[in-house]
């Protein structure tokens, strides 16, 4: 059996036709929300995460050190995101998160070994599941808050309660059927 997902990613417009010809770059890291991957808004708290991807778009063009944007038109990208449900991890289910536990339980000793702490430790956790091969996930859903307007970022604003639903996508061989949805000016 098959979970298929509607995905929205925003991002720089002139990244386009690399994404389109090349495929997506992928995020890598123990601090990203859910491990390496592909990053997409998905239905879920997000009631229109192609808006959400929009937003994203915009807000990540600001460059905090710089003090200016660093692209000027965004564009989101429309995919479709298949995947088998054995090697699908939803994180906004409670049988993901004891999933989650599972993973965290089964590598405490190594947590106790780092040299620096870890602030989130939910990219670790996967990450960590992954390279172990402790389980073979290939898209991990789950609920975060992201900060998604200009002054949540302005004013380094966070609140605990999640506000979006995103999925990562660890092989783009689940990625089919791209396409660009909206192209704008960052304002």
């Amino acid at each position: 059996m098959n979970v298929t997902l509607d995905g929205f990613h925003g991002t720089n417009l002139e990244c386009v036709d690399s994404i389109l010809n090349d495929g997506f770059k992928p995020s890598s890291g123990n601090r990203e929300w859910l491990g390496d991957g592909v990053y997409f808004f998905v239905e879920g708290l997000s009631k229109t995460p192609e808006n959400q991807a929009t937003q994203w778009a915009i807000v990540s063009a600001w460059n905090k050190k710089k003090k200016a944007n660093d692209y000027q038109e965004y564009a989101v990208l429309h995919g479709i995101i298949t995947v088998e449900e054995d090697k699908y991890l939803d994180l906004t289910e409670a049988d993901g998160i004891d999933v989650l536990n599972y993973i965290q339980e089964s590598c405490t000793a190594k947590l106790k070994t780092r040299n620096k702490k870890l602030h989130y430790i939910d990219g670790y956790l996967i990450n960590y599941a992954r390279d172990t091969k402790l389980i073979d996930v290939e898209v991990v859903k789950g609920n975060f808050y992201i900060k998604l307007r200009k002054e949540d970022r302005q004013f380094d604003l966070s609140r605990r309660i999640a506000n979006t639903t995103i999925c990562s996508v660890y092989s783009q061989k689940h990625i089919q059927n791209v396409e660009v949805t909206t192209k704008g000016r960052v304002e």
